[in-house]
């Protein structure tokens, strides 16, 4: 089923119509405010991966260049970027770990920059 957007010319917010048949004629408006001048928006697309596919695509060697093991900043987006292709698999309570382990390492390299001064 395809989902039409417009964008509406007077106030500018966007209204969605979905399709249930690729020939049938919609004839947009803004849901809003009722304006008929709206212009079509280019929508996104999703596409779904089978379990498989997002399991290689995880151990994809790209997916790693830019992770540096010294920098907790570095190891966090790599970390919220695997949560992000994980999902729900991950548990409710990832993004506070990930919080957690940042401020410990940057708490604990803290504590050594002082120790060489």
């Amino acid at each position: 089923m395809p989902i039409y957007e417009y964008k509406c010319n007077l106030c500018n917010k966007t209204s969605s119509f979905i399709s249930l048949r690729v020939s049938e004629v919609i004839e947009p408006y803004c849901k809003f405010c009722g304006n008929k001048q709206v212009e079509k928006l280019i929508s996104r697309v999703a596409i779904l991966k089978s379990e498989e596919k997002r399991m290689e695509s995880l151990l994809d060697p790209s997916k790693f260049s830019d992770l540096d093991e010294k920098d907790p900043r570095s190891i966090e987006r790599f970390m919220r970027r695997m949560g992000k292709e994980l999902g729900d698999e991950i548990g409710e309570d990832f993004e506070g770990s990930v919080e957690e382990a940042l401020s410990e390492a940057e708490s604990s390299s803290d504590l050594k920059e002082e120790e060489n001064l």
